[in-house]
């Protein structure tokens, strides 16, 4: 899912420097492998736009059918499952959000019975000596702990550590940093901008008191 708020793109497919509104602008790639697949569900929600693609039914049987979580399976989302998945979606952005040195306020709780309900197991794969974690559960529980899979394995590699909400609190889009030192805290130039012109202001009130 790409964000694209009052026509500035935030990310491409591939990292390039493109000219927004006259000015120059480095725009994001994806993540790396399935953690793609996190990032987008994280940006299901934009908060800079207000718009949310989770907050129906609708719009998580229409997710999740563009992500080809479900295979062929017939599968009828409820508003229910719609609020469950949002609120995994917020917890794993919590996570995000300590990879970006913000403090957590994950409630691990409701990540655990996710991936207890998805009931994982192991496959292994002869030809190339490896085996995955895969959940075995069918519909929606499935669907998330592919999510949740994604996440392990990006745990595991040390690529999870990189993929960051933006510390703009009125952003928090997802984003993968890709800094040689890995200290990027925002999704692009236009929050930077908006933190430095925050922190301006904040300067200013305070000199005049």
């Amino acid at each position: 899912m790409t964000k694209a708020p009052r026509g500035r793109p935030r990310l491409a497919p591939v990292a390039e420097t493109v000219q927004i509104e006259g000015q120059l602008e480095l725009v994001r790639p994806p993540a790396p492998g399935r953690l793609e697949l996190v990032r987008d569900f994280l940006n299901t929600l934009d908060v800079d736009r207000g718009t949310d693609a989770l907050a129906t039914p609708e719009g998580l049987s229409a997710w999740l059918a563009a992500q080809d979580l479900l295979g062929k399976k017939a599968f009828t989302a409820t508003a229910r499952d719609a609020a469950r998945a949002r609120s995994i979606r917020e917890d794993l952005r919590a996570l995000a959000r300590r990879n970006n040195g913000e403090a957590c306020a994950c409630m691990t709780e409701t990540l655990e019975a996710a991936s207890a309900a998805s009931r994982f197991a192991l496959s292994f794969d002869p030809d190339t000596g490896t085996s995955a974690l895969r959940p075995t559960a069918a519909g929606l529980d499935g669907a998330l702990g592919r999510v949740l899979a994604a996440v392990h394995v990006a745990m595991l590699d040390g690529t999870w550590c990189r993929l960051k909400a933006c510390a703009d609190e009125t952003c928090l889009w997802a984003y993968y940093d890709r800094s040689k030192n890995g200290c990027s805290r925002w999704c692009g130039d236009t929050c930077l901008n908006r933190s430095k012109v925050r922190r301006f202001r904040e300067r200013q009130a305070g000199a005049t008191r």
